[in-house]
């Protein structure tokens, strides 16, 4: 079972790809957590504080995208080394500027993010063989489940040694930190920018297939939110709204398993029918297992349905961004992973916005595990509709550490 993972990290640069991202990306959910116990304890208001973590979260996904175009335009080395320096003088900004300002300093916080994720997913071809890219992607997907499942349990205990401010400063250096090895990596120092006067302004949006791809990501996270609601309400009904974060927590279990046993097998996705259709089998998969949990007899039942969600939910947070690496442009090899964080973030807003609104005081959560259902199916259809008209973009047999990526043809996207 892991022999893919033991191949993967025997690739010069590997190993530090992964420390790197691990640093990065736990950065995230501690900081997401830090700063609102932060912005409490400084503004007096959760009201407020909650600005600031909207203002943050809006300037990130906004801005991410053309993080990541600077990064294909200009060169990865030039543009991480930008974002470093302009994210440490926000941090610097947001530790030590009056209350006043806080939401404006975490407004720039969210604006000069390094895009060190997308760059990281973008990096990948560059390191390994095609071969080689799921269990690498799969990687990258168990990286982001530990970080969510051990951010948010570390903050606590942080806090009890330093407080919440000191606890965003420790997060903020954990971010500068990822980037700074992400830079000292061979293939971001030596990658080259992108030519010059290549690129249309919605970018790889242009592009049909990437398009659809992003789009089933963002039913993905669509579903999510309908579930982070479902979760709530559910728990609720059986007798204790707190029992919420068990299922959560089961949740992701269950897709770091899943993206892990995914990871460890040779999926040829790479062929887009092939691609195509193991989306569309997990994303019906989800369906049932969401129409499931709407009916569940009691706690234990819903938890085990949960845990299923989420087995096949992390193989398919997997196989998108093989996908995409497989069929983006390769001028937007690095902004193409922005605008997925991005979709994905406008999905889960949208997913909690529509399910709280679904979900009445006394909802078993029914309703909300079936909006996260239909979602599920809208993902299956588009993955079946990509299958139909996606064509290989890949070389032949690529050399390991070499460029993976060659321009398509837009003839059929125009």
């Amino acid at each position: 079972m892991f022999a893919p993972y033991r191949r993967l990290l025997a690739h010069p640069g590997v190993p530090h790809l992964v420390v790197a991202g691990l640093i990065v990306k736990l950065g995230t959910p501690v900081l997401s957590l830090a700063l609102l116990l932060a912005a409490v304890d400084r503004l007096g208001s959760y009201a407020t504080a909650g600005l600031v973590l909207t203002g943050h979260a809006f300037a990130l996904a906004l801005c991410a995208p053309l993080g990541g175009r600077i990064a294909d335009r200009y060169g990865l080395r030039p543009a991480l080394t930008g974002y470093l320096a302009a994210h440490a003088l926000a941090y610097a900004l947001l530790l030590l500027a009056p209350p006043a300002l806080m939401i404006g300093a975490a407004v720039l916080l969210g604006a000069t993010t390094p895009p060190a994720g997308s760059v990281i997913r973008g990096v990948w071809p560059r390191l390994v063989p095609a071969a080689a890219l799921p269990a690498a992607y799969a990687v990258d997907n168990a990286v982001n489940e530990l970080t969510f499942i051990a951010g948010p349990a570390l903050v606590p205990v942080l806090t009890w040694v330093i407080p919440a401010q000191g606890v965003v400063a420790a997060a903020g250096a954990a971010v500068l930190l990822g980037t700074a090895l992400l830079l000292a990596l061979p293939a971001v120092r030596q990658a080259a920018p992108t030519p010059p006067g290549r690129f249309r302004l919605a970018g790889p949006l242009t592009h049909r297939r990437t398009l659809v791809l992003l789009a089933i990501a963002a039913f993905g996270t669509f579903a999510f939110g309908c579930l982070r609601i479902a979760t709530v309400a559910s728990a609720t009904a059986f007798g204790s709204a707190s029992s919420a974060g068990v299922l959560m927590g089961l949740l992701s279990a269950g897709a770091l398993l899943g993206t892990l046993g995914y990871g460890a097998r040779a999926w040829h996705i790479t062929g887009p029918i092939t691609g195509g259709r193991l989306l569309v089998l997990l994303s019906l998969a989800e369906a049932a297992v969401l129409l499931g949990g709407g009916w569940a007899p009691g706690f234990v039942t819903l938890a085990l349905l949960v845990t299923l969600v989420g087995l096949v939910t992390g193989p398919r947070d997997a196989v998108v961004p093989a996908l995409l690496a497989d069929h983006a442009p390769a001028r937007y090899r690095t902004e193409v992973f922005a605008w997925l964080n991005t979709f994905m973030w406008a999905g889960y807003g949208l997913g909690t916005a529509v399910a709280g609104r679904l979900t009445g005081p006394h909802d078993t959560g029914a309703t909300a595990f079936g909006a996260a259902a239909v979602a599920a199916v809208a993902g299956a259809i588009l993955a079946a509709v990509a299958g139909r008209f996606a064509s290989p973009l890949r070389t032949p047999a690529a050399a390991p550490g070499g460029d993976h990526f060659r321009e398509p043809d837009h003839t059929a996207d125009s």
